[in-house]
């Protein structure tokens, strides 16, 4: 499947050069990625996708989910936990004061 860079560029309303600009990368560069003349490397992926707040297989095109689940711990029962959002307690222990964001990366499903 064909990666999503152009497509979030435009829905986005931004040019080459402003993606470029923002991102720190060439704007022939960035032609190339997304006619996909040319592979970006896995720093250039986190890169574009931390840009666009999707998750890097999303960008790819290997994924059509978009959704972001992020690393959360509980200060109490200190397990760790998957969330979409904010969470109001921890599924385990059902605290709902120290919840803290976790320190991993994200993933998508």
């Amino acid at each position: 499947m064909k990666n999503r860079i152009k497509e979030l560029r435009l829905k986005n309303h931004l040019t080459l050069q402003d993606l470029g600009k923002a991102v720190g990368l060439n704007c022939n560069t960035l032609s190339r990625y997304e006619n996909e003349q040319r592979e970006p490397k896995i720093e250039t992926w986190q890169k574009l996708a931390d840009f666009f707040d999707v998750p890097i297989a999303y960008l790819q095109g290997t994924t059509s989910y978009i959704k972001k689940y992020e690393l959360w711990v509980c200060s109490r029962c200190e397990k760790h936990f998957f969330a979409t959002e904010e969470p109001k307690h921890c599924p385990y222990c059902g605290s709902t004061k120290r919840l803290c964001y976790g320190t991993s990366k994200t993933i998508s499903f």
